[in-house]
């Protein structure tokens, strides 16, 4: 495929990452009314914490209401009201170059997909791809991905694996660890490759862990596995730190659970504490 034609493939993708309320969407969306009654039958400020927290949780819905007043916006929230048991998401890890995104390049791109609670099988279960950044890899981090300058230098070029890596994301919730970093990465390059910006809603699942392991004196990926007690097949490839991450995520979902926090709008409202 030619390089304007890819381009071109890539916006017409890019379009559909947008919803769009058909009137077959209208009519599966949940109405202004019924979303206002879901709140009062709902998440309850009274069980959060702090002051603080319960004044934000009250701004925060506010917000919402009056945004679906004057835009008639259901389908957005519609998203937040799907049980996380059944809530499509990609798990995603990125390996770089370094650690500052004007300066640093993306080196490979690792993800699965989720249904709910069930991993997804087939081809497109997964996605795992190598790619040029247009520079030497230092070696230190060459020993620590295990690649080397000269396997990446044969990799398609960083925008190629960009759009093939958003294609295989689609309009899923993001999951990622530590996902500032990854998200930071990804924004400069979707800005760098096509001047578009980052719209995908995403999850840190070590924000989850501050939330639902308080007692742990840190957060990091190979703390968190330790303590739940997961096996990495290799860390610091992108496919497997993002396979470790995805079996996090499954199970802080059990753990939401047995604290009957069940869809992603509840879940934002005990994460806005921390």
């Amino acid at each position: 495929m030619a390089e304007g034609d890819e381009r071109r493939s890539w916006w017409k993708r890019l379009e559909r990452l947008q919803p769009k309320n058909t009137g077959a969407e209208l009519e599966r969306a949940p109405s202004v009314h019924a979303v206002v009654e879901s709140w009062k039958t709902g998440l309850s400020a009274s069980n959060l914490k702090t002051e603080g927290a319960k004044k934000a949780y009250e701004r925060a819905r506010q917000r919402e209401r009056l945004k679906l007043e004057s835009s008639g916006g259901a389908q957005r929230l519609h998203v937040l009201d799907i049980p996380l048991k059944e809530l499509p998401v990609v798990v995603i890890d990125l390996e770089m170059t370094g650690f500052e995104p004007h300066a640093d390049e993306i080196v490979s791109f690792g993800a699965w997909r989720l249904q709910g609670k069930k991993w997804e099988e087939g081809e497109d279960a997964n996605f795992y791809q190598i790619v040029n950044p247009g520079m030497r890899i230092p070696p230190a981090t060459e020993r620590l991905l295990r690649i080397t300058s000269e396997e990446a230098s044969q990799a398609m070029p960083v925008a190629e694996g960009l759009t093939k890596f958003m294609d295989f994301v689609g309009e899923r919730i993001v999951i990622a660890h530590a996902s500032a970093h990854d998200k930071a990465f990804l924004r400069t390059a979707l800005w760098r490759y096509y001047k578009s910006p980052w719209r995908h809603r995403m999850l840190d699942t070590m924000m989850i862990a501050r939330w639902l392991y308080p007692q742990l004196r840190s957060s990091d990926l190979d703390m968190l596995l330790q303590h739940v007690g997961i096996e990495v097949e290799q860390r610091h490839h992108a496919l497997w730190d993002a396979r470790a991450t995805a079996e996090l995520w499954l199970n802080f979902m059990e753990q939401a659970e047995k604290r009957r926090v069940t869809t992603l709008r509840e879940m934002y409202m005990y994460l806005s504490q921390y």
